[in-house]
């Protein structure tokens, strides 16, 4: 049995390096960016209005209030999208809008709500600072500077950023095709009917989303009963399809546990598996020529928890990820954790306004933890946290 940090280091260092391809701006949400993306174009790329107004010079209206309004004369007006070609001289303005580029000479921008219309002459009560209502030329990014850093995962405000950029296509991560297989002759179809001794197999669709919310293409193959040759015939047809396999059950040492004895006659490797935490000690690792095996648990609980701290690494680092491990946040326990048992354990909790509490009961086989937990906090061996305490909560969803 290896301890959880051998595990993580073991696995991420087989992983391969992620393989580019370019997919449009329009396809990038969630994907990982490989490179970093430099600025081509200033941001703003002009010096342009931020209100409904006139452009004006600043110096003229020192003096003006709601008792004195300074008159200026209009002699134009730039839309946005106009190229701006008109002058300001004192005594003057010109109708701006949002977004509009400032008219040469002027150097700030009076708001409409503080202005009265008469004709073309414009009623001025409220006085204007240097700059005061401008977006300068290349105030928040110039032309060289990165944009959006390469290792990180695409939403929607990096991929406007790029949009604006007139960029159309970027280089992401290639996203593997991991096969699931869930082996069990009491495992049957939900939606079918059960009899004693049998349930509804549940772990597919749970590593589904998981692998979904990890960035890659989940492929759901069907329950393997436990029989040597059928599931060396499933795991044979999964990795020929697939880039990776989890599978669930059969990862331990009973009679009807074939996963790693079929693995090994189709000619893998196993690296090991078995790791020190709590819920999921029996977890395989192998390697079958370039693709990898996962095998976790049978209890959904077990399942779960291995998928997260070890899998995911794996998959998100295949990904380009420069951070592969979950989101970490602080929050405050509501109640002891308390972990009596000599391995570390992955208390499944719920995370809301701060307050940090257990989800429901935390044996492996309790799954109302998968529905009410949002986050895990790692318990080491025979150790109470303590309520009121601050703790890391490795954040799942």
């Amino acid at each position: 049995m290896i301890s959880l940090e051998e595990a993580i280091e073991r696995i991420t260092s087989l992983m391969p390096d992620p393989v580019a391809e370019e997919v449009s701006l329009w396809k990038a949400e969630g994907r990982v960016l490989l490179e970093d993306v430099s600025c081509r174009e200033e941001v703003p790329r002009f010096d342009n209005s931020a209100m409904d107004g006139y452009a004006v010079i600043a110096a003229d209206l020192k003096d003006a209030g709601p008792e004195n309004a300074i008159p200026l004369k209009q002699t134009g007006t730039i839309a946005a999208g106009d190229p701006g070609e008109l002058m300001v001289t004192s005594g003057t303005c010109i109708r701006i809008f949002t977004g509009s580029v400032m008219p040469k000479g002027a150097d700030a921008v009076i708001m409409q709500e503080d202005t009265k219309v008469e004709s073309d002459v414009i009623h001025c009560m409220d006085p204007v600072k240097p700059f005061e209502n401008l977006r300068l030329r290349g105030e928040d990014l110039r032309i060289g500077e990165t944009a959006v850093y390469g290792g990180g995962e695409l939403h929607s405000g990096s991929i406007s950023l790029l949009a604006a950029q007139g960029y159309e296509r970027v280089s992401v991560g290639k996203r593997p095709v991991v096969g699931i297989l869930a082996t069990g002759s009491e495992l049957k179809e939900p939606g079918n009917d059960i009899a004693a001794g049998e349930i509804h197999e549940s772990n597919r669709i749970l590593l589904k989303g998981l692998l979904e919310r990890s960035g890659v293409l989940p492929k759901v193959y069907p329950i393997v009963v436990d029989d040597l040759d059928i599931t060396k015939a499933a795991l044979k047809e999964a990795f020929e399809e697939c880039d990776m396999v989890v599978t669930s059950g059969g990862a331990s040492v009973g009679e009807l546990d074939f996963v790693k004895e079929a693995f090994e006659k189709l000619g893998g490797e196993l690296d090991f598996w078995r790791v020190a935490m709590k819920p999921g000690k029996p977890f395989i690792f192998g390697k079958l020529g370039t693709k990898f095996l996962f095998g976790v648990p049978g209890n959904p609980v077990s399942a779960m928890a291995t998928f997260l701290v070890m899998a995911r690494p794996a998959l998100r680092k295949c990904l380009g990820a420069r951070d592969v491990l979950l989101p970490v946040v602080q929050g405050e326990l509501s109640e002891d954790l308390v972990n009596r048992g000599g391995r570390r354990h992955f208390v499944r909790v719920s995370l809301e306004g701060g307050k940090v509490r257990a989800a429901g009961m935390q044996a492996s086989h309790a799954m109302s933890s998968l529905a009410l937990s949002n986050g895990l906090v790692d318990v080491p061996p025979k150790t109470t946290l303590e309520k009121g305490a601050s703790v890391s909560v490795m954040k799942w969803r």
